[in-house]
């Protein structure tokens, strides 16, 4: 689904503001009634500072720009793909605790 497109044709703030917020929410509602088919329940998290959260510490790292693949905590010395890293973040804000044995420890 292209939003992008659709927001930007929009002619006033308000307007692209409000198609915006209605297209997520849609987004979001059909998601979830999808999962609740099939006996699952979608978690909203937040995305800010996701790929730049250590899911070791929880350290912010500022330094970590658009072209650094790999994420290495300045605070706690973790290293692991910046990708991979963000989605184990996603985990732990839905409420994840890693098994005693995970590899990513």
């Amino acid at each position: 689904m292209d939003v992008r497109n659709l927001v930007q044709k929009s002619v006033t703030k308000r307007g692209r503001m409000k198609l915006y917020d209605s297209s997520f929410s849609e987004l979001r509602r059909i998601l979830e009634w999808e999962f609740l088919k099939r006996g699952k329940q979608v978690l909203p998290v937040p995305a800010y500072n996701s790929s730049r959260e250590c899911f070791l510490c929880g350290g912010i790292n500022q330094n970590l720009t658009l072209e650094d693949r790999v994420f290495h905590c300045p605070y706690c010395g973790f290293t692991l793909d910046r990708d991979l890293n963000a989605s184990l973040v996603f985990l732990r804000r839905a409420g994840w605790v890693p098994p005693f044995w995970c590899a990513c420890l």
